[in-house]
C-alpha cells in the first residue's frame, strides 16, 4: 500500500529561506510527476497567502499549479489520513521558526526533516539544538542544505562546516538571488516567474533554479532509496 511521504523543513532560526525553499521545492517535485500538499504551520501563513487561493474554503485547496495543492496545519489536522495517502505523493510541511510543543508535535509527526542553513559561527553553534531535537522526536534527519550562498564570501566557511557536518551537510547548495524577492513579488515560483518573462535558461540567473532542482532531485532520491 503506497504511503505519503512527510517532508519537513526546519530551522528554529528565521530569515534562512524556509519559506522560499517550501516553494520552488514544491514546484520542482511537480515537474517531477509528484503530487504535492503544501502545508504552512507558522501562523504568519506567508506561503499559504503565496499560494493564493479561495482562501475562505475549508481542508485542502488548489493552487494554479497541477501537482501543487496546499492548506495551513489547523486544516490539515481535520484531513482523513487515507484522504492524503490517495491524493499525493508528498506533504511538504513549512515549520515557523521555533522550538514550541506544536512544532515539536509537527516535526514528531513527519517522516523526514530537511534543515536550510545559512553560513557563520552562530548557525553552526545553532544547528545542533535543531538536530538534536529532530532527534528527540524520532524522526530522521534528512541533511542540512546551505541557502543564500555567495561564492565571494563563503567558500573557506562552506568548507568548514562540511568538515564539522560532513555527510550531514547536502551537496545541493541554494546561491543567494535578488530574483527571489521579484518572483515573490509577482506570486511565482522563481523558474515560473523566469518562464514568464522569457529569461533564457542559460547564464547567471538561472543558477538558483538549477540548484533548487538539484535539491529537490536529491532529496527525491533519498527519500525513495
Amino acid at each position: 500500500m503506497k504511503t505519503t511521504k512527510k517532508i519537513g523543513i526546519f530551522n528554529n532560526k528565521g530569515g534562512v529561506a524556509k519559506t522560499t525553499s517550501i516553494i520552488n521545492l514544491a514546484y520542482a517535485f511537480s515537474k517531477n510527476g509528484k503530487r504535492t500538499l503544501v502545508v504552512d504551520c507558522d501562523n504568519q501563513e506567508n506561503c499559504f497567502s503565496f499560494f493564493f487561493s479561495d482562501q475562505s474554503g475549508n481542508g485542502i485547496l488548489d493552487t494554479e499549479y497541477e501537482g501543487i495543492k496546499h492548506t495551513t496545519w489547523q486544516r490539515y489536522t481535520s484531513i482523513d489520513v487515507a484522504t492524503c495517502n490517495n491524493d499525493f505523493d508528498y506533504i511538504l510541511f513549512d515549520l515557523p521558526p521555533a522550538l514550541s510543543d506544536d512544532v515539536k508535535q509537527i516535526i514528531k509527526h513527519v517522516d523526514t526533516v530537511y534543515v536550510p542553513t545559512m553560513l557563520g559561527e552562530f548557525e553552526i553553534q545553532g544547528l545542533k539544538k535543531v538536530t538534536d531535537e529532530i532527534n528527540n522526536q524520532g524522526t530522521k534527519l534528512g541533511g542540512i542544505f546551505v541557502t543564500m550562498y555567495q561564492a565571494k564570501n563563503d567558500k573557506e566557511l562552506i568548507e568548514q562546516f562540511r568538515e564539522v557536518l560532513q555527510n550531514r551537510l547536502m551537496n545541493s547548495v541554494i546561491p543567494y538571488s535578488t530574483t527571489v524577492r521579484e518572483s515573490q513579488k509577482a506570486g511565482l515560483p522563481i523558474e515560473a516567474y523566469f518562464i514568464e518573462r522569457n529569461v533564457p535558461p542559460i547564464g547567471s540567473a538561472w543558477k538558483i533554479v538549477n540548484a533548487y532542482n538539484s535539491l529537490a532531485d536529491e532529496i527525491l532520491r533519498e527519500v525513495e532509496a
